[in-house]
């Protein structure tokens, strides 16, 4: 590089032939740049000058500046191969800026224009920002952007004038500069103009903002590619950040998007176009980049943009919203209701789409089709194109949002443009409602258009029913297209349902509009389709039975080759939404008919042989039943339920008749219709019976359920019945009528229980202990066994205690638990039938023999072992918790007796595992003093003999010990411990569990031994446990893991009777520690060690000495082992295994003061606390450290407080604020005498709400609000009037749309905190607000807000913790923050004496005694009109959800309740509000007298 020699001071040299001659002399652009900065003397580092009105630039010559935009232009403009790389080259947009600002606007205005400024500008986005920039990765290091640009060139040299070029042009290397860093340039000097151009005028000059208004303003066609290019350039490198990470403000300046709208907004529009609106232009250039935008900010979070570009991220999305609404959807609308108009005055118009918006949509249905024809061939869809398919969502939702509804009357003339919108986005995705289909509809339309319609569900919009019809006929996959293969997309009509479910309910009509092809009846044609796909397809899958089990969105069952359809997807969002329309249809009867029809049409014979292989049919699935129970009562009366009984029972009846008349072959069987009725009226029946569940109504259907019990009961007898129906079905319905018969009949007849019962009871043995075939006619299943056998669980359940039935309920109950203990039932149903044996008839065990009852236990727990392993601990303790339970003490011994038989079985390990399992779940003081003992000892001999279970029998043994068990061999032989000690190290079971239980065991029993240690039996056990101690601690051989854990439980247990010295006990210790290069299989591990220092340490308490000694050689010992100080200090976090290190030293050297300050110990914790460690070690660091700062004074308490509040770290503030709260915590309730530390005390609260107003970490936000709640509930003193107010503001921020951005996933929980805080310091500290209730009504607004889900974008920002990036995913509060709301009120409005008395003290020195709670009311009346202003705005711009509303309303009236303890602020609320909020008032004040009964004063000052 040529130096810059500086001319002399008396002959300069000229600039203008030096700047005239740059371009000859150099051939380097950057070295041109520099040489034309030098001469117009700019300082060497003007490049980095952020302020371009410094002094430094007040030296520039102007005139020469002017010749240098002149040039920088002309780069710039240049269309050879020297103009791209100008236009990459991050500097010369730098020097651009700078001469802007040198230069008046009057010189530089008027060469930008000349040189179409614009046109540069679309040109450098097009050259760097049109391609992928996937091969850019952002810069490692802070060098300058030119010289990474520049890097692999040399700098030319300098040549004389006129010579041949010895150097060619340097080729364009656009390519290598830094996208990102160059964005950031040309914004900056995009910003020099506009920030001209956009001046206030009152304080510029108009003539310099006409002047660079000139330069920005060009035709509509180029703004639109300038925007779109940007946009364009923007979501890229949005996409690169996400990728790759950036610095926050770099995120800051790719979301600032006002620069470019200046272009867009000074257009000059179309003269044709008489809106203005430039439709045209951006709905081509602009709309698939601004959605596209749109999308990849929706995945921007806020910890990944920072807490700075939160709001800004929220400012560019409602820019962007209003990008589309103003230029696409506000045209549009327009359009369509002015052609609405037009053919109203024709007639009836027909059903049309918005054909202005279908016509701007083309560009986004071009990208749509593009992704299906990819999809179609099996290509992988690029992210940039599959995000085009939830643009269809965001343009409803925006159209919703973005439509003038704000009162109902609004949103009822809107529905015709939202439905216009609907059917152009579904047009959009290929799907018009006009006309069949020709081609299959591809996967990406199916998710599009269902994400369509869960908008218009969530939004409460329904459309035309012509049009969802038309939908489900033509593009769910049911009919068209025809000559095509089809497949039902039941997630879209599982979508159409849930927004208007009547559209399958509603009785047929005659209508010129639908297609003649169109079924009349599409229930029974949709649920004719479902059992289609059931028997002739693949099937349906088995339904979920935990209905709490998430459901399987769109995405993830659509974008699949061929799934295989959900079951529970058919059930629960199709069938069950269809039998809550019948029964808000009233017309449940309808349904019923359906499924009857459904049910028969499933039992032709062409449907015998999938029946077969199927395990059930989804007609017959349980959750139709459960569906049916919870709307069959409020739909139905009394008569329609028993005509429904009695025409089913009828038909069972009309197939017994048919049977008993002729023995038709098996073919010819199937075949006849009475027998599919039959069959299909033995489903509904039980469905029937399980459904009903009034007393009243039971006692009234009394004749058709004993018509029903008998004919049952006949059809399980006959054995021609069985034949050909489901035995299992018959059973289930005899134990569902003898459950409604016996409370109303049975039970105090003793003839029907003789002549119906006992016979059936007789026959329920018969096939409960059955073969699966017992003769060629009867088929006895496993799961027909199962319930037979729950017949007989009720049915003794029911006559032990009918005097005479003794014996008949033995014998049952003996057949019963025989057959349970055998192998009669597959896994299933014996899983089913134990767990309900254990959970509902365990008391029968009672009634057997006492010599057959522990036999028989052990025979139920011997089958119970032969279980599958996820299912034996539960059966096991179910089986334990109910004998104890509800068993008598002969029970108790029976089973007692069956586990200590089940211990004893040699080697059998799974029954050993379901012995320990019921032994864990039993109370030592259940079981027998003797019975305790044996088992002790069975124990003992298995832990020292065999190989069993360990951590299990040594848990079982631990919590036999919870009381004394003196005769037991551990108890007196002190070797048995020492013994299974050697067998555990022999084994190598020295896991942490075992050795804690195996300390606990050693524990327990000494606790037993030394306190009577002067008996003779104690003394002997004593005396053999010294000798065993003797031979374990002797030598200077390290201890193993079971010998530490036995010598920890004596140092813990042995009080003064001194089987081990601490002294040689400290020994051993250190011996562990010492590294003598020996084996350490078996030696105690490091951990176990630590461990049991840690808790010497109260016991060295006593002995200065020895604590002196031990602490000295712990801190040599330490500094020897870890470096601490290098840890802290470190700024990586370091490995799990390193954090768990230091974890183990941290309890050492808090415990035994190895910190040389509080300070120290603090930074420590602080470290371990940020590093990869588990929840249990962090709580127990937190223990730790919450010990150490409790005996502190106050005033090193007060400068942590400061410590731990400053903290500038982002990632190191989780930890700070976790020990800060603890901190908080150990604070005294005490005022200081000293003033500065008096202030200290009272800045406590103040700064952690400033410091909860600007976290956005949800530990952050917990620890604060913790903090906050101790001072204001148990530290009263350090709280003033000041600090309440501040608490009040950070609360009222939290509520309001600049608050931080907290998680949205803790959207619940942070409404619960900010309930909870707001109702303490009504609780507690109302004495300080005084007569200033009103600072709470902002609090309250912003909470009741809350709880509401705007409609419109007219309604007002929620806070960002409630705000929703997906429109088909918003974030709802719960009916449990309703309550807490309501909680809130109650105590605002009916506060307790407690938290008012301090307040009217002084009312007992006046004469007039008045009731404080009253007063209190009187005060707080004055301010609640606004919160029922509020309330009824909120009711006009959003919604609530049913279940909240309901929560919600208790509170309500509690506010009304008493405002209007004055009618005259009612009355002038009243006055003050809309019309529109005036009818909310009078339906709310309706539903208040409703239930609070009428009121004399009146809701208004108007009569309505």
């Amino acid at each position: 590089m040529a130096p810059i020699s500086p001319a002399s001071a008396k002959h300069p040299a000229p600039t203008r032939p030096r700047l005239q001659s740059v371009n000859q002399d150099f051939s380097d652009l950057n070295e041109q740049i520099r040489q034309v900065a030098h001469i117009i003397r700019l300082p060497d580092d003007w490049a980095s000058v952020k302020d371009q009105k410094t002094s430094a630039l007040q030296h520039v010559v102007r005139a020469r500046a002017e010749w240098v935009l002149r040039w920088i232009l002309d780069k710039l403009k240049d269309d050879s191969s020297t103009g791209p790389e100008a236009r990459a080259n991050t500097t010369i947009w730098q020097l651009l800026e700078c001469v802007i600002h040198i230069l008046p606007v009057s010189r530089s205005a008027p060469h930008l224009r000349d040189a179409s400024f614009t046109t540069i500008l679309e040109n450098t986005l097009v050259d760097n920002y049109e391609k992928d920039l996937a091969g850019h990765e952002p810069p490692s290091t802070g060098s300058d952007s030119s010289e990474m640009l520049h890097d692999g060139t040399k700098p030319s040299r300098k040549r004389k004038r006129g010579s041949p070029g010895t150097s060619s042009p340097t080729k364009p290397t656009a390519g290598l500069a830094d996208p990102a860093s160059l964005f950031c340039v040309i914004k900056n000097a995009l910003q020099s103009i506009t920030g001209v151009a956009t001046a206030n005028t009152k304080t510029h000059d108009t003539t310099q903002t006409e002047l660079m208004k000139m330069v920005l303003r060009t035709e509509s066609a180029q703004a639109s590619r300038i925007l779109r290019f940007w946009l364009v350039a923007v979501q890229k490198l949005v996409a690169r950040t996400l990728t790759y990470g950036t610095a926050a403000q770099d995120v800051n300046t790719l979301l600032d998007l006002s620069v470019v709208l200046e272009i867009w907004d000074l257009r000059i529009v179309d003269s044709a176009d008489h809106a203005g609106s430039s439709t045209e232009d951006f709905s081509n250039e602009c709309l698939v980049p601004t959605l596209q935008l749109a999308e990849s900010l929706r995945h921007v979070h806020p910890p990944q943009a920072g807490v700075q570009s939160t709001k800004l991220l929220d400012i560019t999305m409602q820019v962007l919203d209003k990008l589309v609404s103003r230029h696409l959807l506000v045209p549009s609308r327009a359009a369509f209701f002015a052609a609405r108009h037009d053919e109203a005055e024709k007639g009836n118009p027909v059903r049309r789409g918005a054909s202005m918006l279908s016509n701007s949509l083309g560009p986004l249905q071009a990208v749509l089709l593009q992704v299906a024809q990819m999809e179609d061939a099996g290509e992988d869809v690029p992210t940039q194109l599959a995000s085009a398919s939830k643009a269809i969502a965001y343009l409803l939702d925006l159209a919703i949002r973005a439509s003038p509804s704000k009162t109902p009357k609004a949103r009822l003339a809107e529905r015709p443009w939202i439905q216009a919108v609907f059917i152009s986005l579904a047009e959009c995705v290929g799907c018009s409602l006009e006309a069949p289909p020709e081609f299959v509809i591809s996967r990406v339309a199916v998710v599009a258009l269902e994400s369509a319609l869960e908008v218009l569900q969530l939004h409460k919009i329904t459309i035309d029913s012509t049009t969802l019809k038309d939908l489900f006929w033509y593009h769910c996959g049911v009919k068209y297209p025809e000559s095509r293969k089809k497949e039902v997309h039941w997630s879209l009509i599982a979508a159409l349902i849930k927004l208007d479910a009547s559209i399958f309910v509603t009785e047929p009509r005659s209508n010129p509009n639908v297609a003649k092809e169109q079924p009349k009846d599409l229930t029974e044609f949709l649920f004719s389709l479902i059992s289609k796909a059931d028997f002739d397809g693949e099937g349906f899958v088995d339904a979920q039975e935990d209905s709490d089990q998430d459901m399987p969105d769109a995405d993830s069952v659509l974008l699949k080759a061929k799934p295989a359809e959900c079951r529970y997807l058919i059930l629960a969002r199709i069938v069950t939404p269809i039998i809550s329309a019948f029964s808000k249809n009233r017309n449940l009867l309808g349904f019923m008919r359906r499924w009857d029809d459904q049910l028969v049409n499933s039992y032709k014979y062409t449907n015998r042989k999938a029946m077969r292989e199927k395990t059930q049919p989804i007609w017959e699935d349980r959750f139709l039943t459960s569906s049916l129970m919870e709307l069959f009562e409020q739909s139905l009366t009394q008569d329609q339920i028993a005509i429904l009984l009695q025409d089913h029972a009828s038909r069972v009846e009309v197939w017994g008749a048919v049977l008993a008349a002729e023995e038709p072959e098996d073919v010819k069987v199937q075949k006849l219709a009475p027998y599919k009725k039959a069959c299909a009226s033995a489903v509904i029946i039980p469905a029937v019976l399980q459904s009903i569940r009034s007393d009243e109504i039971v006692v009234g259907l009394k004749p058709q359920l004993h018509s029903l019990f008998v004919s049952y009961t006949e059809r399980v007898q006959d054995d021609r019945y069985t034949s050909y129906t489901r035995l299992g079905l018959s059973w289930t319905t005899l134990c569902l009528l003898m459950a409604k018969l016996w409370p109303i009949d049975m039970h105090a007849s003793l003839k029907l229980q003789q002549s119906l019962l006992y016979p059936l009871m007789e026959q329920a043995q018969k096939d409960v202990s059955a073969s699966c075939k017992v003769s060629a006619g009867r088929q006895v299943d496993s799961p027909a066994r199962a319930v037979a056998m729950l017949f007989l669980f009720d049915a003794c359940d029911r006559l032990q205690t009918v005097p005479g039935s003794e014996e008949r309920v033995r014998d049952s109950l003996q057949q019963v638990v025989t057959n349970l203990s055998a192998s009669q039932l597959d896994a299933q149903e014996h899983r089913a039938m134990v767990e309900i044996f254990c959970a509902n008839f365990v008391q029968l065990l009672s009634h057997l023999d006492p010599k057959v009852s522990p036999d028989s236990i052990y025979a139920m727990l011997k089958r119970i072992s032969s279980l599958d392993d996820d299912v034996i601990d539960h059966v096991s303790s179910s089986l334990s918790e109910a004998i104890l339970g509800q068993g008598s003490y002969s029970l108790h011994s029976a089973y007692s007796s069956a586990l200590s038989e089940a211990l004893g079985q040699g080697d059998d390990l799974r029954l050993h595992h379901v012995a320990l399992q019921s032994l864990l779940n039993v109370q030592p003081s259940e079981l027998s003093r003797e019975r305790r003992e044996a088992i002790l000892d069975q124990l003992s001999t298995l832990l020292t003999t065999n190989p069993v279970i360990d951590i299990e029998s040594l848990a079982a043994m631990v919590q036999l010990m919870e009381v004394p068990n003196a005769s037991a061999k551990i108890s007196t032989d002190g070797a048995v411990i020492f013994d299974i000690a050697a067998q555990l190290q022999k084994r190598q079971s020295m896991s942490r569990s075992v050795l804690q239980q195996l300390q606990l065991l050693c524990q327990k029993t000494l606790a037993h031994i030394i306190p009577y240690q002067s008996q003779a039996q104690s003394r002997a056990f004593l005396g053999e446990f010294q000798k065993k101690l003797n031979t374990l601690t002797q030598g200077n051989k390290k201890i193993s893991a079971t010998g530490l854990a036995i010598l920890r439980a004596i140092i813990l247990e042995q009080k003064d009777s001194q089987l081990l010295s601490v002294k040689h006990y400290i020994g051993l210790l250190k011996h562990c520690l010492m590294d003598d290069g020996a084996d350490t299989t078996d030696v105690a591990s490091f951990e176990d060690v630590l461990e049991a220092f840690n808790e010497l340490s109260p016991a060295l308490l006593g002995d200065p000495t020895q604590l002196k000694a031990t602490t000295a050689w712990l801190r040599t010992w330490i500094n020897e082992n870890a470096d601490l100080n290098a840890y802290i200090t470190s700024i990586q976090s370091g490995s799990f295994e390193v954090a768990e290190y230091v974890a183990r030293l941290h309890k050492l050297v808090a415990k035994y003061k190895l910190y040389p300050d509080a300070n120290w110990l603090v930074a420590l914790t602080t470290k371990l606390l940020r590093g990869p460690l588990d929840a249990e070690s962090k709580r127990s660091a937190l223990i730790t450290i919450t010990g150490v700062l409790t005996p502190l004074e106050t005033a090193d308490k007060l400068g942590l407080v400061e410590l731990l509040t400053d903290v500038e770290d982002v990632p190191a503030q989780p930890a700070s604020y976790s020990i800060l709260r603890d901190l908080i915590a150990t604070l005294p309730d005490k005022p200081s005498n000293d003033t500065a530390l008096r202030s200290k005390q009272l800045s406590i609260l103040p700064r952690l709400c400033t410091l909860l107003a600007q976290t956005s970490d949800a530990i952050c936000f917990n620890a604060l609000m913790d903090g906050i709640d101790t001072i204001l509930n148990h530290k009263a003193s350090l709280t003033s009037q000041h600090s309440i107010e501040c608490v009040f503001g950070v609360l009222t921020k939290l509520t309001s749309r600049t608050s931080p951005a907290l998680p949205a996933a803790n959207a619940s929980h942070i409404f619960t905190r900010l309930c909870e805080t707001s109702r303490l310091m009504l609780l507690v500290h109302r004495n300080k607000v005084g007569g200033r209730s009103h600072i709470l009504l902002t609090l309250l607004q912003g909470l009741l807000f809350c709880l509401f889900m705007p409609t419109s974008a007219r309604s007002g920002a929620l806070p960002s913790w409630l705000r929703s990036n997906t429109p088909t995913e918003p974030i709802c509060l719960t009916p449990t923050n309703g309550a807490q709301y309501t909680r809130l009120l109650g105590t605002l409005c009916n506060p307790p004496q407690s938290s008012i008395s301090k307040t009217h003290q002084h009312s007992r020195k006046s004469k007039d005694l008045n009731d404080p709670v009253k007063a209190a009311r009187e005060r707080t009346s004055h301010f609640l009109y606004p919160l029922l202003t509020s309330f009824c705005r909120f009711q006009l711009t959003g919604r609530l959800q049913p279940a909240v509303r309901t929560k919600l309303m208790p509170g309500l009236w509690e506010v009304v309740g008493t405002a209007s303890l004055h009618r005259e602020g009612l009355d002038a609320m009243f006055a003050g509000l809309s019309r529109s909020e005036k009818d909310v008032w009078r339906s709310v004040w309706g539903e208040y007298e409703s239930v609070h009964g009428r009121k004399e004063r009146f809701v208004g000052g108007e009569d309505i």
